[in-house]
């Protein structure tokens, strides 16, 4: 039989796993755009970042955390 300070202790770890699951696809997301928008530049398709985010349709909540992304591939 589990205590009631086991089951906190669980659905803790529980939140703690499913917060660390939605972090981790979010950044997994970004960094596909960012890989999508460098592309894009790289390959002369978008003359600059801005232009390549407009074509993908990129969120305006979205583009500072891909822009910094960038930034640290570059």
């Amino acid at each position: 039989m589990c205590t009631f300070s086991e089951a906190l202790i669980e659905k803790g770890e529980l939140r703690g796993e499913i917060k660390g699951e939605a972090k981790g696809t979010i950044k997994g997301i970004l960094q596909g755009k960012a890989d999508s928008v460098l592309q894009l530049v790289k390959n002369h398709i978008a003359s600059n970042v801005e232009q390549a985010m407009d074509m993908l349709s990129v969120e305006p909540s979205s583009r500072e955390e891909i822009i910094k992304i960038l930034q640290n591939k570059i």
